[in-house]
């Protein structure tokens, strides 16, 4: 009894186990596999597919990210929106400013993910102040000392010569300086680009002969959109010079007596692009850019700013060439003046070796970009090299040429017909007593380059009683000696 009462109970099992493989088998191949449901009952689901995240940034860094994160990366961090938002929204203070850079995808995929930390682009500011040395220029450099901080300043050559104290503050206390040309004279300046090159060169010597070193940064007055056309910036880059214009503009020389709250709200326009060369003014009649500088230096170091000076490392930032300035059809210079004044002059700014001239018991010394190499031949600046060996030179404007009095010998150096000649004194020599006048006249490539004689050094030492003896190369310099 006991055993055939679990029969019935043994026979239900039985039909229970049959029907649960019906049900396995029904399933079919891979069953519990799928994703686990979620309350709703819906399967959780990757935010981004493989591909998608591959081919929006073309990096596979970005991936591993992506799975890592999950859905956390499906919009950007507040900070990288912003960014990009600042990149292509950046206000343009002159028409057709370039060299804003795009925010590539691949930079912020790495901000999206949220699985590595935030890499901040350094955040930099350039003040660069016009038309200078002022009065007021004194007031600018006490802030800048103050604040710890550097600049560039653009200076005029008519001011600088006049102010030559106020150059050299500048240098010794670290600010770069570039050329703004001499008098900031529109009509002069923009009339047709041999104008323009003159009044650069002279800035250019005027510098020089202050500070030792010349200026390869450039701003044209009232920057360079409706001032130069293609052929201006193909000279200037052909002669060696950076041309620098600028991203935000202060507005304070927009009329006189801007007030200094207008102008910090104007210079505070650059705020969250990445790099900022902002224009400001130190000439006469700016009291109120001192006014306004402590406020614009503190709102950018509050923005986390860094101050940096001006140099050819720097991205370069120009205007496009407007269809006025197109329009204006100025006569270009002809190939012969190109081959005689630009393109020597790019050697001026070219890194190499100091060359030491070894005269008699004198010595002097001309630094890499002082003198030039030509066919293996030294053409070297009249005035630098004669002042520097104890003589004298002066200028004369009418016949473009130079005097030169050294060591008791006189002799003229003569561009305008590119020749050397000697002057001989009044006295008795083998021929009985002579009068004064010219002596040996020889044949040279003398140049006006700019405002500066330049004139070949063999002939010139010959000229002046000084054969070459010797001439070298070593590691570390060039020399020549001569008696």
């Amino acid at each position: 009894m006991k055993i055939c009462g679990n029969k019935p109970i043994r026979r239900i099992m039985i039909r229970a186990l049959l029907i649960m493989a019906l049900l396995w088998g029904a399933a079919g191949p891979g069953w519990g596999t799928g994703p686990l449901p979620d309350a709703s009952g819906q399967p959780y689901s990757a935010p981004y597919s493989t591909s998608a995240v591959f081919s929006k940034n073309n990096a596979p860094a970005g991936l591993k990210q992506e799975d890592r994160t999950g859905a956390a990366a499906a919009a950007p961090a507040p900070a990288a929106k912003r960014a990009v938002l600042a990149q292509r929204s950046a206000p343009s203070q002159a028409p057709g400013v370039s060299a804003v850079p795009e925010v590539k995808n691949t930079a912020l995929s790495a901000t999206e993910s949220g699985s590595a930390p935030e890499q901040k682009s350094p955040k930099m500011v350039y003040l660069t102040f016009d038309d200078g040395p002022s009065a007021i220029t004194p007031k600018v450099l006490d802030i800048l000392r103050e604040q710890k901080i550097k600049a560039t300043f653009f200076v005029l050559g008519e001011q600088a010569r006049t102010r030559p104290e106020l150059i050299n503050a500048l240098w010794e206390q670290g600010h770069a300086i570039g050329n703004h040309t001499y008098n900031h004279n529109y009509s002069d300046l923009y009339s047709g680009f041999t104008r323009f090159w003159t009044q650069i060169k002279q800035t250019e010597e005027v510098l020089r002969e202050i500070t030792g070193s010349r200026p390869q940064l450039v701003r044209a007055p009232g920057g360079t959109y409706g001032h130069f056309d293609a052929a201006y910036f193909s000279l200037m880059k052909q002669a060696g010079y950076t041309v620098m214009d600028w991203t935000v503009d202060s507005g304070d020389s927009r009329r006189r007596g801007v007030p200094a709250a207008d102008i910090v709200r104007d210079s505070l326009e650059g705020l969250g692009d990445s790099e900022v060369i902002l224009l400001l003014h130190d000439g006469g009649g700016h009291e109120e850019s001192v006014k306004a500088l402590p406020e614009i230096i503190r709102r950018y170091k509050a923005a986390g700013y860094s101050f940096g000076v001006l140099d050819n490392s720097v991205r370069q930032v120009v205007f496009r060439v407007s269809s006025s300035a197109e329009k204006l059809q100025r006569a270009q210079p002809p190939a012969a003046w190109v081959a005689a004044n630009i393109v020597p002059n790019a050697a001026l700014f070219a890194s190499g070796k100091p060359l030491v001239l070894e005269v008699g018991l004198q010595e002097a010394r001309l630094e890499a970009g002082e003198y030039l190499v030509e066919q293996g031949r030294y053409l070297v600046p009249l005035r630098a090299v004669i002042e520097r060996l104890g003589g004298d030179v002066s200028w004369d404007a009418a016949t473009r040429s130079g005097r030169v009095v050294w060591n008791g010998r006189s002799l003229t150096a003569d561009a305008q017909n590119r020749r050397f000649t000697a002057t001989l004194k009044a006295g008795t020599g083998k021929e009985g007593f002579r009068k004064e006048g010219a002596g040996e006249v020889r044949a040279a490539d003398i140049r006006l380059i700019g405002s500066t004689l330049w004139v070949p050094l063999r002939e010139l030492l010959e000229m002046s009683g000084h054969p070459l003896r010797q001439a070298g190369v070593t590691a570390e310099e060039r020399r020549v000696k001569a008696l």
